[in-house]
């Protein structure tokens, strides 16, 4: 009876060798056929940025704005430049009792007008300037908001791959210890309860590949809408050898001093900022007197002609200087200069807030890279210490000195301590990339 247990049971080890040959086969075809090969197109992460950048709506609309604000800068140097035009009109006249049935009158005109002082203007001038500066900012805040939420969805593409091929490893690892728990039914060393136990955790293990696959699959339909493709489009993404800038919570006043220089958002607040100063002192300004001079030159007589001797007979100038002092304006101006006063104390506060929201996110950016250190520490050596205990169980299992719930759980501890690790480093990764955006940098 003995020498038939171990023959059955040298026979169940060889075909667990067997199985375990072809999971490594499979694993290797997968990481290194599949990816390239079968699903199409293979983009990297700074593809894909590129990808999105150029179709964001969002972007091309911020791209838009910042063409008004530039347009709407050189419209506003109009206020301070010389205005000159030229006229040339002819007038026919008829009079009922005169003896000729019309007169023509020809007359051709050069004027031009220029504001010598109006600070005012010069004013709004410089807050024109502050806006399209402050619209590149804004434009700037929106594509570094971009590229981090195509980083974010495309290293949970990569995340929800690794899980999945865990979940698969895992399904293949239940069946076939299932196949072994049959083997060992039929020479009676376990019970019908233990196959029972060794069929519901396969089952468990193929429901969660399908819940991976979906989840796959919903990540890269968010990663197709965000760069700008077809959801259905087949494609795959793969992963670049990227350094994570080691930052921590001991940098924080440093990083936040950068944050506060070149954080893009911070940096169209300050330019709305100083925009709105800039407006209040113009709507001061407009109690002050402004200074402006005109000329002109014309010819009027009732032919046109281009003889010297007609045209100085008939030609005539003016030259003239003006200063115009407002009294009373209905209240406008102490209207404007209110306003004006509210959006420089709104556009402070604004600035403030997000000053603050900046530096509360650095910290928790920072907190999370420290954590997600030690966890990627801790998990590594906790999945070395669950991959042993689940191969020292499997052969505890198949010498019958297990059961069959012992197994289950060190298979589960198992893939639990792989899915914790691939998280924990794409945490450590993700929380990296924040800080370098928060910090204005370019993720790519």
């Amino acid at each position: 009876m003995k020498l038939k247990r171990r023959f059955y049971l040298a026979k169940a080890n060889r075909f667990v060798k067997r199985i375990q040959f072809s999971l490594i086969c499979f694993s290797l075809f997968y990481s290194f056929f599949f990816a390239t090969t079968v699903t199409g197109k293979v983009f990297t992460l700074s593809e894909c940025i590129d990808m999105g950048i150029k179709s964001n709506l969002t972007i091309k609309k911020n791209r838009e704005n910042v063409t008004i604000a530039q347009a709407q800068n050189l419209s506003s140097y109009s206020e301070i430049l010389p205005y000159v035009s030229a006229r040339s009109s002819v007038t026919r006249n008829s009079s009922v009792l005169g003896t000729n049935p019309y007169t023509d009158t020809y007359s051709e005109n050069f004027s031009f007008s220029q504001t010598v002082f109006d600070l005012s203007s010069i004013y709004d001038i410089k807050a024109s300037k502050l806006q399209t500066k402050g619209s590149v900012a804004s434009f700037n805040a929106i594509r570094n908001q971009i590229e981090f939420a195509i980083a974010s969805t495309f290293f949970d593409f990569l995340r929800k791959k690794k899980i999945l091929v865990v979940k698969e490893l895992g399904f293949k690892e239940s069946d076939e210890n299932l196949k072994k728990t049959k083997v060992m039914l039929d020479i009676g060393i376990i019970s019908k309860v233990d196959l029972l136990r060794s069929e519901v955790v396969k089952n468990q293990a193929e429901l969660d590949v399908i819940k991976a696959k979906k989840d796959m699959e919903i990540s890269r339909a968010n990663l197709a809408y965000l760069i700008g493709i077809e959801p259905d489009m087949e494609f795959d993404v793969k992963e670049e050898s990227l350094s994570i800038r080691d930052y921590n919570i001991e940098e924080y006043k440093e990083l936040f001093r950068k944050t506060k220089e070149n954080n893009p958002d911070i940096e169209s607040n300050k330019f709305s900022v100083s925009k709105s100063k800039a407006q209040l002192s113009s709507s001061f300004c407009r109690y002050l007197p402004t200074l402006s001079i005109q000329g002109s030159y014309g010819y009027s007589g009732d032919k046109f002609t281009f003889s010297k001797e007609d045209w100085q007979e008939n030609d005539s100038w003016s030259v003239g200087a003006s200063v115009t002092l407002p009294l009373f304006a209905g209240f406008s101006r102490m209207g404007n200069v209110k306003q004006s006063r509210a959006i420089v104390r709104m556009s402070e506060l604004e600035l403030d807030d997000v000053v603050m929201q900046k530096g509360i996110e650095l910290r928790k950016s920072l907190l999370a890279i420290d954590e997600a250190k030690k966890s990627l520490v801790l998990s590594q050596k906790n999945l070395e210490q669950a991959d042993l205990s689940y191969r020292m169980m499997q052969e505890k299992y198949t010498l019958g000195a297990a059961t069959i719930l012992e197994l289950m759980d060190t298979e589960q501890d198992y893939e639990q301590a792989q899915v914790t690790q691939i998280s924990a480093y794409f945490d450590l990764l993700l929380a990296s990339f924040y800080v370098t955006n928060l910090l204005g940098e370019r993720i790519k």
